[in-house]
């Protein structure tokens, strides 16, 4: 089961110890394929400075620690080459300009977006699930 991870999901576990985190940090075989777009890296850098004074750190180890997150986690930076095809569909399909690269993902995999911002919900070419219900999707799966 594939679903691209948005940056407020990354963000989420990064910040704190969550059921987020745990979810992307778990060791057990898991039925999820984790994906997501280069752009989350702009996002992040973009973020940088919040980021680092909401988990205390510095500002200059925010990007290795968030591709270290990344990296234990597997989740799949998608390369921009393979979205290029779907990023017009995404542009209308997302309710805001800046979650476009994260439709563009979703549509290439044929996958659902996690993320817990509501608003991603607003349109139905892309199912959207927050954590609450991916939590309830892999408790139907034990």
């Amino acid at each position: 089961m594939d679903f691209v991870v948005d940056a407020n999901i990354l963000f989420a576990a990064f910040i704190k110890n969550s059921t987020t985190r745990g979810i992307l940090l778990t060791k057990t075989p898991m039925p999820l394929k984790l994906c997501t777009t280069p752009f989350i890296l702009e996002e992040t850098y973009k973020y940088r400075t919040l980021l680092a004074r909401k988990a205390l750190l510095d500002e200059n180890d925010i990007m290795e620690v968030v591709l270290e997150l990344i990296s234990a986690s597997n989740i799949e930076i998608v390369k921009e080459s393979e979205l290029s095809k779907f990023k017009n569909k995404a542009e209308k399909v997302s309710p805001r300009e800046n979650d476009a690269p994260y439709f563009a993902v979703a549509l290439y995999k044929n996958c659902k977006i996690w993320s817990n911002d509501r608003l991603l919900k607003h349109q139905d070419a892309v199912e959207v699930v927050t954590t609450k219900e991916l939590l309830g999707i892999l408790d139907s799966l034990r």
